[in-house]
């Protein structure tokens, strides 16, 4: 097997990993790490045996799979290598790692708000990017509208709004008025 980053882990090590979490797919490496696809298995099952092995989290992409479930890429950083494991949740919950893998709180919340995914056995999943009170799944309320729905998308290809137009200079600076001078004057001169 081709070691893309980190440190040679060997290949015993993805093959024990994949006995250990009963992964039947074989490793692939590409990119920046190696991938597998882990029909079935569990994210808590996933986190501990990770963690036991010293494996730092990373983070969680989530994609919606068009018939109510979604696939989830856990990303574990392993010894100075990346690896992108995926499993695929039938309908919109799911077992959360926080419990194990307390940094995976914000990612699943983050998750809960624009994919209404819920994530089990939490004692509480206040909103990260959603205030209070508003109703989940941004995402998926939203994707309806198009991409004419999301301004900084309309802006960057239209060539029109805030997104296309240069920051304005600023006017005041720790709050005092200031005048900024003209950058273009001595060309004009």
């Amino acid at each position: 097997m081709t070691q893309t980053t980190g440190v040679d882990m060997g290949p015993d090590v993805f093959a024990e990993l994949r006995e250990e979490l009963g992964i039947e797919a074989p490793w692939e490496a590409r990119g920046e790490g190696h991938w597998v696809e882990a029909a079935g298995l569990d994210p808590v099952t996933l986190a501990a045996r990770l963690l036991a092995r010293q494996a730092r989290f990373v983070t969680l992409t989530a994609t919606p799979t068009g018939d109510g479930g979604f696939r989830l890429l856990y990303h574990w950083d392993l010894d100075g290598s990346l690896l992108n494991i995926a499993i695929r949740v039938p309908g919109a919950c799911v077992a959360s790692i926080a419990a194990v893998c307390p940094s995976a709180d914000w990612v699943e919340r983050e998750v809960r708000d624009y994919y209404g995914l819920e994530f089990t056995d939490r004692e509480d999943t206040p909103p990260l990017m959603l205030r209070e009170g508003d109703e989940r799944a941004l995402f998926v309320r939203t994707r309806a509208l198009g991409r004419d729905a999301d301004p900084a998308d309309t802006a960057r290809r239209t060539g029109s709004g805030p997104a296309a137009q240069p920051p304005a200079a600023p006017t005041a600076w720790n709050g005092a008025a200031t005048e900024l001078p003209d950058a273009g004057a001595e060309e004009r001169e």
